[in-house]
């Protein structure tokens, strides 16, 4: 089994992301293309801002 030497692409905006999810979607990848276009998708989702607030203090929380 030979691996392919081409790196994982990088998809740094949502947008960039939906396409290639819409890519990943409508082509017949097989292999190591598979695999790259996978990790990609899947290291982009990781990496992405949680939708979640940074400040999640329950309110009323001084009063105890």
């Amino acid at each position: 089994m030979s691996y392919s030497s081409s790196p994982v692409p990088v998809l740094r905006t949502p947008y960039e992301v939906e396409q290639a999810l819409r890519n990943y979607r409508a082509s017949d990848l097989k292999g190591w293309d598979l695999i790259r276009q996978w990790q990609a998708i899947r290291d982009a989702a990781l990496n992405q801002d949680s939708p979640e607030p940074k400040n999640d203090r329950v309110i009323g929380e001084e009063s105890y």
